[in-house]
């Protein structure tokens, strides 16, 4: 049985003045990923997506206050979105997936927030953050930076691209 697309209730994730800091960045809960068994059949020469089998909550301290993601459960994903020419260097799975995670819900999330735009200063809280949690997470200066200056780049069209299908219904 197919899944079904929904769209789950979100407090806003961004910032709603202006900062200067992110800091302490923790993960708070388990990454629960799963991949549903007609996946293979629908991904049309590419990679299948996943889905955020649990909610999934980091947290972080913004100019001093502390405050929280959580990315919902149901939310589709495809891991961390490394081009294929770059897998050799970076690959899709590492200390980097679970910020990935949070990358990927905080670009689509404005589109689930009542009365909402997608605005360029969630954008760069976004990257930001990943910065954040990549460094929390140990990995290399080299690759984070190569990361961080890669959705710096080419990140603006899938932040501001409308996702038709965001979250499926799970049990």
């Amino acid at each position: 049985m197919p899944l079904q697309p929904y769209t789950p209730v979100l407090d806003n994730p961004y910032p709603q003045s202006e900062w200067e800091e992110l800091s302490e960045f923790r993960y708070e809960s388990d990454l629960h990923l799963m991949r549903g068994i007609e996946a293979v059949k629908i991904a049309d020469g590419r990679d299948a997506e996943y889905i955020v089998a649990e909610p999934y909550t980091i947290s972080y301290k913004l100019d001093g206050a502390p405050r929280q993601v959580t990315v919902p459960k149901g939310m589709l994903t495809d891991l961390a979105s490394v081009p294929r020419a770059a897998w050799p260097f970076i690959n899709r799975v590492g200390p980097h997936l679970e910020v990935s995670i949070v990358h990927d819900f905080l670009y689509i999330a404005w589109q689930d927030v009542p009365g909402y735009s997608a605005r360029r200063e969630d954008r760069k809280f976004s990257d930001e953050l990943m910065l954040l949690g990549m460094r929390q997470a140990n990995l290399s200066w080299l690759k984070r930076n190569a990361i961080y200056s890669a959705v710096r780049i080419g990140g603006d069209g899938a932040y501001n691209g409308v996702n038709s299908q965001r979250y499926v219904e799970i049990s």
